[in-house]
């Protein structure tokens, strides 16, 4: 991601994908330890496009330093340094950082924790762009913004939102910040429940921006790899249940990637997806996650969800998959967390589990509430071939490929329906 910034034409491809990969991997903590020293969203963003555009140039030439974390703050620091002998009127804001510091003197103490120490300062970025003062919207975009670094373009590319929309919500969030007096603090023991259901939110929604994207690619794998390295900030910071069950889930998924695109770039549903394709490694740490959460006895919704997913990723085919067993996590999570969406994999369970009729009434139920979201209308042409009924099929198909954003959905709606028809005839 971060398109605009990786645009170096003169960088050697190979170079240039390492290069980006390691800015990725070091964005957020350099991003925080800026904001917690410089004391401003804008000064700080500037200060880190400054040190990336820096990292671009310099890194292509004299390879990527040993400490990368370290070398963008710096480069930032000095950037903003240069930027206040220009503009005396930052004269109050040179004086001290936040921690006390001088951005002059003890720059040796400033890099040490940015580099050896960095969740402390992502953990309080994190928690404040997903403040609950700010609403939803807001909190996602910023986050993408802050968090990640991705351009306004980028971001509305992948929301399918208009740049000046995007504009208009980071400016209200950050008016909000400054208004309402939001710190760069970690949370206290009171407030921490709350705050901690904001971050998990936010992180699984950028986390299912990547993975369920509606852009050209099928899988933002930048986005996926970006909110695990934050969940993993989340459970060391907060070792807490559903932090693991969040990482769990989020791991679970990612694992199954490589295997739901075939060569030609066609999705590959779950029941169809070669196993052997599947990160068995990470499958196993997110079990081990997984476990050690439930064995606390507070059962949460992202625990029941990983939970879900890992049933499907521990079978050894789709046929040995225990229906059964996730059609009852599904009716627990149901009583957690109601909701369409939770409800429409909760009737493909059923009709996986041969609980037909069941099934059929509970699609009924949702149509009004999912009609213009296509995985219903899969789900119904799905019902419809178990139930014999291929013309419903297609015509149910028709529609999932009239209201999806995702080409790749699209097409593979359009192939489903060219099987039933070649079926049929």
């Amino acid at each position: 991601m971060r398109g605009e910034l990786f645009a170096e034409k003169s960088a050697i491809k190979a170079s240039k994908d390492s290069i980006s990969a390691t800015i990725q991997s070091c964005y957020s903590a350099a991003q925080a330890a800026l904001l917690v020293r410089l004391r401003s969203v804008d000064r700080a963003e500037d200060a880190m496009q400054d040190a990336v555009l820096k990292a671009l140039q310099h890194w292509q030439h004299g390879g990527i330093p040993i400490q990368p974390v370290a070398w963008l703050v710096t480069s930032g620091l000095n950037s903003f340094r240069d930027h206040y002998r220009k503009d005396s009127r930052m004269d109050p804001l040179m004086e001290t950082t936040a921690d006390g510091l001088n951005l002059g003197d003890g720059i040796e103490q400033v890099l040490l924790a940015a580099e050896n120490n960095p969740d402390d300062d992502v953990l309080r970025l994190i928690f404040m762009c997903c403040h609950p003062s700010l609403a939803v919207p807001n909190q996602l975009v910023l986050s993408l913004k802050m968090l990640m670094g991705f351009s306004l373009q980028e971001i509305a590319k992948a929301l399918l939102i208009p740049v000046k929309t995007l504009e208009q919500r980071i400016t209200r969030a950050k008016r909000k910040i400054s208004v309402s007096g939001i710190s760069f603090e970690l949370p206290t023991t009171k407030l921490l429940p709350l705050r901690l259901d904001s971050v998990r939110q936010i992180l699984y929604l950028i986390f299912n921006e990547g993975y369920h994207s509606v852009g050209e690619e099928l899988i933002n794998r930048q986005l996926c790899r970006q909110a695990i390295l934050l969940a993993r900030s989340l459970c060391r910071g907060f070792p807490e249940p559903e932090n693991f069950g969040l990482l769990a889930l989020m791991l679970f998924h990612d694992a199954r990637a490589n295997a739901r695109v075939d060569d030609s770039g066609e999705l590959i549903t779950l029941d169809s997806q070669n196993r052997m394709l599947w990160k068995r490694s990470q499958i196993n740490e997110a079990d081990v996650l997984l476990q050690k959460a439930l064995r606390n006895g507070r059962i949460g919704s992202y625990q029941l969800q990983a939970a879900i997913a890992g049933v499907h990723s521990l079978a050894a085919s789709a046929a040995e998959t225990d229906w059964h067993e996730i059609v009852g996590l599904y009716r627990r999570l149901l009583q957690q967390q109601s909701g369409p969406v939770i409800a429409l994999n909760y009737a493909v369970a059923l009709m996986m589990a041969e609980r037909l009729q069941e099934a059929g009434r509970l699609l009924d139920s949702l149509q009004q509430d999912l009609q213009n979201y296509s995985p219903y209308y899969a789900a119904l042409a799905k019902f419809h071939v178990l139930s014999g009924k291929d013309d419903k099929a297609a015509a149910a198909l028709q529609k999932a490929a009239s209201v999806t954003g995702s080409t790749q959905e699209k097409r593979h709606y359009q192939l489903q329906l060219a099987e039933i028809e070649k079926g049929s005839g």
